[in-house]
């Protein structure tokens, strides 16, 4: 499919110099031996056709604006077809293996075979290089009807004996939409494997930077989050050997991160093979297995089979990935939308064993500690370092408050924590795989028994204690611990066990109040609110 993907790159990059408002990429097979690949984008100039024309020569190699860099994207058609025609608004060209122009001309030498024996090699003509005026009465008929009142198009017409794999591609090309979507200008892409049915397919971008991958009725084929950052390259990246001329002074870059929403509108990762890397297209590489699609100017070989591991530019780029995920993290959790998801986004560590798997790791090691992608209770943002996660829910406001349980840590943890104001965040079990700090069941029956509560715990927050219980007594986490928490506060200040507390039978009798009674007695405040 290596050949068509350069075409459909080639379409999205004529649309770079003629805007248009809906952007239209056409794929039909016709009469079962013709492939057709077309644009109403830039039709061809004389550097154009110079640029197919040349081994090494195309027209993107400085262009930053434009896809392909290899100078080899159109190339890719010759290991497909013997006969390549490009229509460019109403003028037209082909390369053509078997043209009468290209058969023995007598001013070489006597005849093919002669030649060949003088010279100890093949005769091959290179027609791939040198293209053919041609007439429109010369095109083949079922090209001139399907080109018929469409003289603003510019077209890649390729003659294919077994259309099987192009079937097959084409087919796949339906099934997987997804990967037109991060094509630069193209967002309406008509197929047709047959001359009675188009499939439509068009890319819808959303005002919360969605992706809707939509059919021609309207139905939602996939639904994907996109992330677009740009990055300051460094220095170190320029240094590359394999770097193409059109990045060698390059000062920022595009790289795009994209999660696929399900019908539930929850995050989905994406594994296995259709875990792969895009170069705007999709590349083969997937042994890196991560949960979202990475859209990035990775350098990879002509196939779009492998990334080269060596390079300094694509080991710099996997590095930026896991900073920008916890950024992305960081953007969806003030989102209100996201906000309950945002966490299910954080990354892994990749197992792969080379050098690009190592630079990811490295970096994910350092960003989890540098980025602040962590959503405080009060909307704060928060390092992992500054971070708390409450396990027993007892640092809520409604109960024993943030500052009572924070000061705990802090003054308990060796050394001493300087913790924000109200550093709980919400309990996500990816934070805790993070190794985030957890106030436990452990940390709260030591504090609940500790001196140093007896000193901090007024009645009144004893009170919302308690009625923060009896209005979360039905939770599970609370229902089977009830009997076994210590929220009832006696007279001396301390918090008992509701086993282990008594109850005055007089409220007016002072009895109970004596000092040298040391049965534990509800403290009278409490009793009065009660």
């Amino acid at each position: 499919m290596r050949f068509l993907f350069e075409l459909i790159q080639n379409s999205d990059d004529a649309y770079k110099d003629l805007p248009t408002k809906n952007p239209l990429l056409r794929l039909a097979m016709i009469d079962q031996h013709y492939l057709i690949v077309a644009n109403y984008g830039k039709g061809f100039d004389e550097r154009d056709v110079r640029g197919v024309c040349g081994v090494g020569s195309g027209t993107k190699r400085q262009d930053r604006e434009k896809t392909g860099y290899k100078g080899l994207g159109f190339k890719a058609v010759f290991g497909q077809s013997n006969y390549v025609l490009i229509a460019s608004k109403g003028e037209y060209f082909r390369f053509a293996a078997d043209a009468a122009e290209f058969q023995w001309n007598p001013r070489w030498g006597k005849d093919r075979a002669s030649w060949e024996a003088a010279n100890g090699q093949k005769f091959e003509y290179p027609w791939q290089i040198c293209p053919i005026w041609t007439e429109k009465a010369e095109l083949p008929k079922v090209i001139q009807q399907w080109l018929f009142s469409q003289p603003e198009i510019v077209a890649c017409i390729i003659y294919v004996k077994d259309m099987t794999e192009i079937k097959k591609s084409l087919k796949t090309l339906i099934n997987q939409a997804h990967v037109f979507m991060f094509l630069r200008r193209i967002r309406d892409i008509r197929i047709s494997i047959d001359s009675s049915t188009e499939t439509v397919l068009q890319v819808t971008q959303l005002r919360d930077r969605s992706i809707k991958i939509g059919d021609g009725d309207g139905h939602i084929i996939s639904h994907w989050l996109l992330h677009p950052c740009v990055l300051p390259v460094p220095d170190e990246a320029l240094t590359d050997y394999y770097l193409p001329e059109k990045l060698q002074q390059i000062k920022e870059i595009d790289l795009t991160l994209a999660v696929k929403i399900n019908q539930n509108n929850c995050f989905e990762p994406v594994r296995g093979s259709d875990s792969i890397l895009f170069a705007y297209l999709p590349t083969k590489i997937s042994m890196y297995n991560l949960p979202i699609l990475v859209n990035g100017q990775f350098i990879i070989n002509a196939s779009r089979e492998h990334i080269r591991i060596d390079s300094s530019w694509n080991q710099w780029l996997f590095s930026c990935i896991p900073e920008q995920m916890f950024k992305w993290v960081q953007i969806l959790t003030k989102d209100h939308k996201w906000r309950n998801k945002a966490y299910d986004l954080l990354p892994n560590r990749i197992p792969t064993k080379d050098q690009l798997a190592d630079r990811y790791n490295q970096a994910l090691d350092s960003s989890v500690k540098t980025v602040p992608f962590l959503l405080g209770i009060h909307n704060n943002s928060l390092l992992l370092s500054q971070a708390v996660v409450d396990l027993t829910l007892f640092a809520s406001d409604e109960c024993l408050g943030h500052e009572l349980v924070r000061d705990y840590i802090s003054q308990t943890s060796s050394p001493p924590l300087r913790l924000p104001a109200n550093p709980f965040v919400h309990n996500h079990h990816r934070l805790r795989n993070l190794g985030i700090r957890q106030f436990t069941w452990e940390m709260c029956w030591n504090m609940l028994q500790s001196p140093w509560l007896l000193t901090r715990l007024t009645a009144e927050r004893g009170i919302i204690f308690i009625n923060y219980l009896y209005e979360q007594r039905e939770l599970t986490q609370f229902k089977k611990r009830l009997y076994d928490i210590p929220f009832l506060l006696d007279q001396f200040g301390h918090l008992r066990k509701v086993t282990e507390t008594y109850f005055p039978s007089r409220f007016s009798s002072a009895d109970w109040l004596m000092v040298e009674d040391m049965d534990a007695f509800v403290h009278p405040t409490v009793m009065d609110w009660l």
